[in-house]
C-alpha cells in the first residue's frame, strides 16, 4: 500500500461515524483489511485528537556484533516498554 492507498483508508474514518468507531476500536484491523501488510507483533493506537499525527517508536539502534543480554532481547522481541508523552500529556505503552 503505498501513501495514498493509506490515506484511502483513514478517509471514512474523518467523514462517517460508524468508520470511526470501527477505526477508533480496532485500527490494525481497519488497515490490514484495507491492504497494508503489517506483521503480527506491530501495535497500532488511535485516539481522537485536534490533529492528525503519526507516531513511529523504534527501539534502540543495536550493533549487530555486539552481545545482547537476556533483557534487551525481551524488549525487542516480545516485551514491553513505556515512556510518558510531553506533547500528548500521556503515558504510552508499548508491546511486541
Amino acid at each position: 500500500m503505498d501513501a495514498q492507498g493509506f490515506l484511502a483508508a483513514l478517509a471514512p474514518a474523518v467523514t462517517d461515524a460508524k468508520a470511526r468507531e470501527r477505526f477508533l476500536a480496532d485500527p490494525k484491523a481497519v488497515l490490514v483489511a484495507a491492504g497494508l501488510d503489517l506483521p503480527e507483533w506491530f501495535t497500532i493506537t488511535a485516539r481522537e485528537g485536534d490533529s492528525a499525527e503519526l507516531t513511529i517508536t523504534l527501539p534502540p539502534l543495536f550493533d549487530p556484533d555486539a552481545d545482547i543480554s537476556d533483557e534487551q532481547l525481551e524488549a525487542v522481541s516480545g516485551g514491553y516498554g513505556e515512556t510518558w508523552d510531553r506533547n500528548s500529556n500521556s503515558l504510552i505503552f508499548c508491546c511486541g
